[in-house]
């Protein structure tokens, strides 16, 4: 929010705008909280008239908070294109220390009653709690392509040994190398969690490594000498996601239907059949799960989203923009995600439509749904045990 202050006094200099006062930072984020506030609680408009899919998962462990979003898409999988933020909209957004089964199943209930209506289907991860509350809910559930195909990698590879000892001296040349001059062919970052739904950054970097070693000088050889090593399975896992990858990319973008879903399987066909154990199985295994979600699709829905992309990204925008103090957990600012898609959206709003956003919601609304939805700031707990 200080940053928007900057950026208007900055404006109100160079292009000689009449502006006498700038607001506050606080008066900026109040407005931000407002207008977020109005779109996410607004069920005039009753968006989703042909039917809705969601989008649900829980992310960002800060202490002991864990937020559950739930977003809303329409069911019928439209253009071709991966899925944006204007594409969706937030439909729930709650916290809590833990999510059980039947927590998340009554916040699905909660989301029915609020636009009338089941959700033709839910996109997530392979996560179980979420998984049951679907199935409690009765709702056709679809796993999201990219935690799916990286499940299923993982069950190939994951206790194998060769594959177990890559991923180790990988590991180690990060912090052995970090601070030295080979540090500039350090391999990418990978995930804290899910490791294996970016797995294929890790592979790319170890075949480029593989294929530059004879250009290398003596100390780049030496620190990663142990790639010629690993060179069989760099090799094996290097061809797997050079086929799987433009299957993952064609689902996102095109959804699952009659056509994608035979472009798929016909990708992953030389995988199924290939002499390699491993490949075969793990060929086999995505050929089973695309067959699977597209026997779960309904007569009246000729494609459907696939893919879950789209809440990762708009938890990263939260994150990009909450405080890096981690003691503040989720605040009101998390209405700046409702706020985003909408502005995003095929009809964003006019700019004099934020006024009547403010005239009607007050701090008085904010405050309240905070009680209600919110955990207690733990900075205002340690705030009182040591300022007292």
């Amino acid at each position: 929010m200080r940053r928007t202050v900057k950026i208007l006094e900055l404006l109100n200099q160079a292009l000689g705008w009449p502006l006498e006062e700038r607001p506050s930072p606080s008066s900026v984020a109040s407005w931000v909280q407002k207008s977020g506030y109005y779109v996410y609680e607004d069920t005039s408009g009753k968006d989703f008239s042909e039917g809705y899919a969601a989008i649900a998962d829980e992310s960002m462990m800060v202490g002991s908070e864990k937020l559950l979003l739930t977003l809303g898409v329409s069911s019928e999988k439209g253009a071709s294109g991966s899925l944006t933020g204007g594409d969706v909209r937030v439909l729930s957004m709650r916290v809590a220390s833990s999510w059980s089964s039947a927590r998340i199943g009554s916040v699905f209930g909660e989301v029915e009653e609020k636009l009338g209506s089941a959700p033709a289907y839910v996109i997530s991860d392979n996560a179980s709690t979420i998984s049951k509350a679907v199935r409690d809910r009765g709702y056709p559930h679809v796993r999201d392509v990219g935690h799916s195909v990286g499940l299923l990698v993982q069950q190939v590879y994951g206790r194998e040994q060769d594959f177990l000892q890559l991923l180790k001296e990988v590991s180690a040349v990060k912090f052995r190398e970090v601070m030295r001059s080979t540090a500039h062919l350090l391999p990418p970052r990978q995930r804290a969690i899910a490791r294996f739904m970016n797995l294929s950054g890790t592979v790319a970097w170890g075949a480029a490594m593989l294929r530059a070693f004879g250009r290398m000088s003596a100390p780049e050889q030496q620190a990663f000498g142990f790639l010629r090593r690993h060179q069989g399975v760099i090799s094996e896992l290097h061809a797997v996601f050079s086929a799987v990858n433009p299957v993952l990319q064609q689902l996102k973008r095109e959804g699952l239907c009659a056509a994608s879903a035979q472009r798929s399987l016909s990708a992953v066909a030389p995988l199924a059949a290939s002499p390699l154990p491993r490949v075969s199985a793990l060929g086999r295994l995505i050929a089973e799960y695309i067959e699977a979600e597209y026997g779960r699709l309904s007569a009246q829905h000729k494609c459907w989203h696939i893919s879950s992309d789209i809440i990762e990204s708009l938890f990263g925008s939260y994150k990009a923009r909450k405080s890096p103090n981690a003691l503040y957990g989720v605040t009101k600012q998390i209405f700046s995600l409702p706020l985003l898609t909408h502005l995003k959206g095929a009809n964003a709003p006019a700019s004099g439509c934020f006024k009547r956003y403010l005239e009607q919601v007050s701090l008085r609304d904010l405050t309240a749904w905070k009680e209600r939805h919110l955990a207690e700031s733990r900075m205002i707990k340690r705030k009182e045990l040591l300022c007292a």
